[in-house]
């Protein structure tokens, strides 16, 4: 405590010190922390200041919570700009720093606010040293401002969360006859010591003039301090103060002791002890005395931390003189402090780091986390000297360990009407959400901890606990706290132990499995044990009410949810079952059947009361039954009379979900399925035979069966969409989309041999056929394409490259025969992150005969294709993905005529041709999990016809001849548009058809071109070819430059 009554003060405005400069630097730092290991974070940076390792603050770390986001406010000397403060301290002050001045006018610099940031929230950066919360902000502002800025009141509405108050008044210190200070043995002031009586006497004399301050906005200063943190309490912030530094026989004055006269500020208030590093109070220390009960301890003896400095630049004196002729500069740096106020910003730090860990709480509970989890000094429990003990950041980061009540503390520290609050109200409210609004610490909840957060300290005291808010809270100590748990909003999850009766009601679920000492649900409550499949046990009674919900997981291998308790009161209440989605069956080779199976939900040792009103499954292919047997409620599954493809919308989906159907009659049955059956139809009848539709008995020899791990992920669908997203991954469509493909790209072959063909008989053609004299050709492939979607396919695109390569010969001189080869790949992406490729090998002959102006030609080609597919399939909780090796062929047959009219102005070609395409696949074996799918050989063929005009002219410039060329035709498709393939799941027979998108019955052929010749050698030429149709756009650009030499 530096600041007293009387201390001497003068003041410098910043901006007009003569001479006066600050100098800082900030250098790159590389932090070696990590998550997870509490002994990285200890730096030489550190263990420089031994208060960190002291409040275990290297755990907190290692967990991730540093402060960041949080906001701490100091009322203390002006902070200065320190290189440990760079981007996050903002003074509220008038500008001015702290300067004193001794009886020879040496002048001094007032560093007490400087040290004191540091402490709670100096950076890490690798030099010196860091504060408890070093990524937390600062906000400061002077006790004793007297410019025209209102720092305190900004202070107050800003989102600063606590506030540091390391200051006080000394009382007098005894003196001799000759006026000399009195000293102790052990070197400290003889100070005359506070009487308790007449501290709080004073405080209350002191209320109503305190009270009329806090209602309204803080005035400049000369206002009450007093007034301005009960203002700042009231409006949610957590006041942290140190104790004092008048000897341990002392006890802190009466601004300490402001909750005497305001209790409703108690939870908000903290008062701090100076801890030396053997765990003493400091011999300097006041003690908590009258504030034990809202009192912690801290480090404050021998603090390293940041400080500034008065420096000659001339190596002079430093005083009055020398600040005058400008020759000081104020440098920062680091040095060593002793105190109460010390200790106070070691707390401040603290609450910063929880109120990152704890986003959802407010100042009232994170006080309680930091009194709670304090490590005991001293006489046990509270005491006069250490308060609650020395703050502990290892234990606090875990959350309370108490829901205190007046009960809980000591009468001889217990303030007047604090401690009234029964329950310890948590609001964990979800990702997002607000919490503490229209307050100034209102803020939007945005960690990971808003939505689901545990608590894993053993929690006592004569509180209790009230569950609030959408998110989830887990407990997994062992709880023996005194007073009721109440559940009245998201989820409180009992891990561990709860010894207390728990109520349930509103949204609230109670969950876990762990122990309470009873529960009762009411009306909306609900109760779902495990975290997944569990079992929660009731040591007393486990009550539902009408209205209320049990909800119960089961899963297909015989386990589900249960709660095991000593007595059951049903008077109501409705148990809704659903299935287990943590497992992915896909990846199974052996699924078990969840139908016929019998579970136990409820178990007790001394009896059931009554009923539930109903149990109700949440999907649409399963049923079930209760059966109350004695001490016991169990419950069996059956289907319901709805097919799979009921819910199916297309035609693919409906053939899926047929051949699902057929699966759990097809999969054979283990050795360990044959010891049990499945429930008989008259049994099953039993089942639903009860007043109002309860079953009264499940087949007490239904057990385990196997089931195809397909089909019983089919049974846990809750609507249609799920199902028909599942049948449209499951049907393999990638298969028939490759058979498309490759019909309709075999076009590019037989369109490669007419244009060899009509370029051999001198007409204009595309110059992407390279040709020599002596009839050898080759041609560069690419293409891309795209089949359009519909209802019931979805829809792909296709990509085509590769090279044709060609040989052919006059013959008879008005014809001309070939053959033709090559190579390309073709790449193909479906839907549901499907894909597939081919390597395609291509043999071919072709010719003409022309008769006059009219040319036949004709060929044929064979292609061996090897095909590699893959596809995903993602639904629920199933994911798998299946590949495919397998070959195919496809042959076609092509005949074209075409009758040349030739004008001087252009020249045209009508044309007709006929084409057979006949596609052939091996059989398709697909490696994978569950869903994977195997094809038998089989073979598909299409016709099409093309009727369309040819047409080509040529004009000569004074610098370049320009030629332009272009096809149009319909083409017509003959026979069955539909191009599908015939699939079934592996080791089954359950077959079914799957479609690919359907060609259209008619369509467009287009194409253009243009050649330029720049010069005698030079030709440059562009081209464009597509073939286009309602549900398919196949294109090709070919562009190039021709040099001849």
């Amino acid at each position: 405590m530096i600041l007293n009554k009387r201390l001497k003060l003068a003041y410098c405005v910043f901006l007009g010190c003569y001479g006066l400069s600050i100098h800082s630097s900030l250098a790159a730092y590389q932090d070696p922390g990590r998550l997870g290991a509490p002994d990285s974070w200890k730096t030489a940076e550190f263990n420089r200041q031994w208060g960190l390792e002291a409040i275990s603050a290297e755990f907190a770390y290692a967990r991730g919570y540093t402060g960041k986001g949080i906001t701490i406010g100091v009322i203390d000397n002006a902070i200065l700009s320190h290189s440990e403060f760079s981007g996050k301290l903002t003074r509220l002050d008038n500008g001015s720093y702290n300067f004193s001045y001794d009886k020879q006018d040496n002048m001094s610099f007032g560093d007490h606010g400087t040290h004191v940031a540091g402490i709670a929230a100096a950076k890490r950066d690798g030099a010196g040293m860091h504060g408890v919360a070093f990524d937390a902000d600062i906000i400061g502002t002077k006790l004793n401002d007297y410019g025209n800025r209102n720092g305190r009141e900004e202070l107050i509405q800003s989102a600063a969360r606590v506030i540091n108050n390391s200051w006080g008044i000394a009382p007098d210190i005894r003196r001799d006859a000759k006026g000399d200070i009195i000293w102790l043995p052990n070197g400290r002031p003889d100070y005359v010591a506070f009487v308790k009586s007449e501290v709080i006497a004073e405080m209350m004399r002191s209320k109503s003039s305190v009270e009329w301050g806090s209602e309204q906005p803080v005035p400049t200063g000369g206002h009450s301090a007093m007034s301005t943190l009960l203002r700042a309490a009231r409006h949610g912030k957590l006041i942290v103060f140190s104790a004092g530094n008048y000897n341990n026989y002392n006890i802190p004055e009466a601004q300490k002791s402001l909750p005497y006269a305001f209790p409703d500020v108690l939870n908000n208030y903290l008062i701090v002890t100076n801890l030396s590093d053997e765990n003493q109070l400091s011999v300097s220390s006041t003690s908590c005395g009258q504030t034990a009960s809202y009192c912690v301890s801290a480090p404050g003896s021998d603090i390293y931390s940041t400080v500034g400095r008065l420096e000659s630049n001339t190596g002079g004196a430093v005083n009055r003189e020398a600040y005058n002729k400008g020759e000081l500069s104020l440098n920062p740096g680091y040095g060593n402090k002793s105190g109460t106020s010390m200790a106070a910003p070691h707390v401040t730090g603290v609450a910063a780091v929880l109120m990152q860990r704890f986003p959802y709480m407010s100042a009232d509970q994170i006080s309680a986390v930091i009194k709670t989890t304090a490590t005991d000094l001293g006489v046990a429990g509270i005491d006069n000297l250490f308060g609650w003990g020395r703050v502990n950041l290892r234990d606090a980061i875990n959350g309370p360990k108490m829901f205190i009540t007046k009960e809980d503390i000591p009468q001889e520290y217990y303030v007047p009407g604090s401690y009234s609050e029964k329950q310890f109200v948590v609001n964990i409210p979800g990702l997002g959400n607000i919490v503490e609004p229209g307050t100034p610490v209102e803020r939007r909840c945005t960690s990971s901890e808003c939505s689901f957060d545990s608590w894993s300290n053993d929690i006592s005291g004569h509180g209790g606990l009230t569950k609030t808010g959408a998110g989830t809270l887990a407990l997994l100590g062992n709880n023996t706290y005194r007073g009721d748990t109440w559940v009245k909003q998201g989820v409180l999850a009992i891990d561990g132990s709860v010894a207390s009766n728990v109520y349930i009601e509103n949204s609230g679920t109670l969950s876990g499995e762990g122990t309470v000492g009873a529960f009762r649900a009411a009306r909306s409550g609900s109760v779902a044990p495990g975290n997944g499949i569990g079992t929660l046990h009731v040591l007393h009674d486990a009550i539902f009410d009408r209205g209320s919900q049990y909800n119960v997981e089961v899963a297909d291998n015989g386990r589900s949810d249960k709660i095991a308790a000593r007595r059951a009161f049903l008077n109501g209440g409705s148990v809704n079952v659903s299935l287990e989605r943590s497992q992915n069956l896909l990846s199974q080779n052996e699924a078990q059947s969840l139908l016929g199976n019998k579970y136990t939900i409820l178990t007790t040792t001394d009896g059931v009361t009554g009923r539930f009103e109903n149990a109700n499954p949440s999907y649409p292919f399963v049923k079930v039954a209760l059966d109350y047997r004695g001490n016991d409620v169990g419950l069996g599954i059956t289907r319901t009379d709805a097919s799979f493809d009921s819910l199916a919308s297309t035609e693919n989906e409906k053939a899926v979900a047929r051949a699902v159907e057929t699966l759990n009659a097809t999969e054979p049955v283990t050795e360990t399925a044959k010891r049990s059956v499945a429930i008989p139809a008259a049994e099953e009848a039993n089942l639903l035979q009860s007043d109002g539709g309860e079953a009264q008995a499940v087949n007490e020899e239904a057990s385990i069966v196997a089931g195809h791990p397909i089909y019983e992920s089919f049974l846990g669908f809750t609507s249609a969409r799920e199902l028909q997203q599942a049948t449209r991954q499951l049907s393999g469509q990638i298969h028939a989309d490759m058979a498309s493909a490759q019909i309709n790209e075999s076009r590019y072959l037989r369109d490669t041999a007419t244009e060899r063909l009509r370029q051999a008989e001198g007409r204009r053609t595309a110059t992407d056929i390279k040709a020599d004299d002596n009839g050898a050709w080759a041609k560069l492939l690419g293409s891309w394409g795209h089949a359009s979607g519909n209802d019931n396919a979805t829809g792909y695109q296709t990509s085509t490259y590769g090279v044709l390569l060609g040989l052919d010969s006059e013959l008879f001189g008005d014809g001309r025969l070939g053959m033709m080869t090559g190579y390309t790949r073709t790449s193909l992406d479906g839907g549901y992150q499907s894909d597939a490729h081919s390597d395609n090998y291509h043999l071919g002959l072709y010719g003409d005969k022309r008769f006059g102006a009219l040319a036949l030609r004709a060929g044929g080609t064979y292609t061996w294709h090897r095909i590699d597919t893959s596809r995903s399939v993602n639904y629920g909780a199933q994911s798998d993905r299946e590949k495919a090796k397998y070959n195919a062929r496809t042959g076609q047959l092509f005949i074209e005529s075409g009758y040349d009219w030739t004008s001087d102005a252009v020249n045209l070609e009508p044309f007709a041709n006929l084409a057979y395409t006949h596609y052939r696949n091996e059989e398709i074996n697909e490696q994978g999990g569950a869903a994977a799918l195997r094809g038998d050989k089989q073979s598909q063929s299409a016709t099409a016809s093309t009727l369309g005009l040819r047409a080509d002219t040529e004009w000569q410039t004074d610098s370049v001849a320009i030629a332009l060329r272009g096809e149009l035709g319909w083409q017509h498709q003959y026979g069955k548009l539909e191009r599908k393939t015939q699939l079934m799941f592996k080791r089954t027979d359950a077959a079914f058809d799957v479609n690919s998108v359907p060609v259209s019955r008619d369509g467009a052929i287009l194409k253009a071109g243009v050649d330029v010749s720049i010069n005698k050698n030079a030709v440059l030429s562009l081209g464009y070819g597509g073939q286009l149709s309602s549900n398919h756009q196949d294109n090709s650009v070919n562009a190039g430059l021709t040099w001849r030499f």
